[in-house]
């Protein structure tokens, strides 16, 4: 396993042997440290892993990584639990959360369902029962977390 400290720009991205991480506006400007696994890129921030991504090096180039060492500690613990949102589906059964729409279905119209944002997947709950699992195709932030509920019209 081999680490190495980059910081991130204003919108969160750093580079590593020439290819740009996407790693988030909530860590913009911070200074982390990638740990490279096996297939994945581990951030951690604080004594916190922040995040989990597919790693962009083949294993034969990580030996030229500027700045890289073997990792001498234990991975950290994860930050607490994915985030979850809530949305209230419209008639057309279709939400949005991040910027990436998932359709959930027309069945569970007018219904407030939760989101479990993690960092791959989207994974929707109602009433305690898993709906479906979406693929993240992005990683824009969440900004809304709570359901718009309308009062009804008269």
């Amino acid at each position: 396993m081999i680490e190495v400290d980059r910081a991130l720009d204003g919108n969160g991205v750093t580079s590593l042997a020439g290819h740009r991480l996407k790693i988030g506006p909530e860590l913009a400007g911070a200074k982390v440290t990638l740990r490279l696994d096996g297939h994945l890129v581990h951030v951690v921030h604080h004594d916190l892993l922040a995040k989990t991504l597919p790693s962009p090096l083949p294993a034969d180039q990580r030996t030229t990584i500027r700045g890289a060492r073997i990792a001498t500690t234990q991975l950290p613990a994860p930050a607490p639990g994915p985030i979850s949102v809530q949305r209230k589906v419209p008639r057309d059964g279709v939400i949005m959360v991040a910027r990436q729409r998932l359709r959930i279905g027309t069945v569970y119209a007018g219904k407030i369902v939760t989101i479990h944002v993690e960092d791959t997947h989207f994974r929707v709950t109602c009433d305690g029962a898993e709906l479906s699992l979406h693929p993240r195709d992005s990683q824009h932030p969440v900004r809304r977390w709570k359901a718009k509920i309308h009062a009804p019209k008269l």
